[in-house]
């Protein structure tokens, strides 16, 4: 059965940490090396798997990160497509790695999912503690301040997903 997994969590809670487990793993099992995988052209059948995050976005050609707040809008439209691409190319795996803290922000994914025949998991990474905030706060690449990751984490704690959607949940992963 062909599988999306959504992540979800608080900005620095280790999420991507936890993606490229996951990602490695289901690499490893199709017997491909993650750098012949990577070197596959797009929609090439043999690429079974697809890591889509708004991240991304922000990647220059040099490999280098700058994230610009004023361009997250057109991040997560550049996400999107690329989940919508890798559902019509039939990958196997699918991750999907953004904060994802309310179900409005998840819907889009789930329906695109269910649309084209995948089973979907929503994994929720979880700050347990204060202490746990400040470290994902202390440790996220946006510069999202300590109020900030706690205003995501008040989300995703308020949160009511439909009880239909699968929802796994795990500790942060510092």
């Amino acid at each position: 059965m062909r599988k999306v997994v959504i992540m979800s969590g608080v900005s620095g809670s280790g999420k991507s940490k936890y993606a490229g487990t996951l990602l490695l793993d289901y690499v490893s099992s199709t017997g491909l090396t993650v750098e012949e995988m990577m070197r596959l052209p797009k929609g090439d059948k043999r690429a079974t798997s697809a890591y889509c995050s708004a991240d991304m976005y922000f990647v220059g050609a040099d490999g280098t990160y700058k994230f610009d707040v004023t361009k997250l809008s057109d991040a997560h439209g550049a996400c999107m497509r690329e989940f919508i691409t890798a559902c019509q190319n039939e990958c196997e795996m699918v991750i999907v790695d953004n904060t994802n803290t309310t179900a409005v922000e998840i819907a889009p994914y789930i329906l695109v999912a269910q649309a084209y025949g995948y089973e979907a998991e929503i994994i929720t990474v979880m700050c347990e503690s204060e202490d746990d905030i400040k470290a994902a706060a202390a440790r996220n690449s946006h510069g999202v301040p300590f109020g900030g990751v706690m205003a995501q984490h008040k989300r995703l704690c308020g949160r009511e997903l439909m009880p239909w959607w699968k929802n796994t949940f795990i500790p942060a992963q510092f």
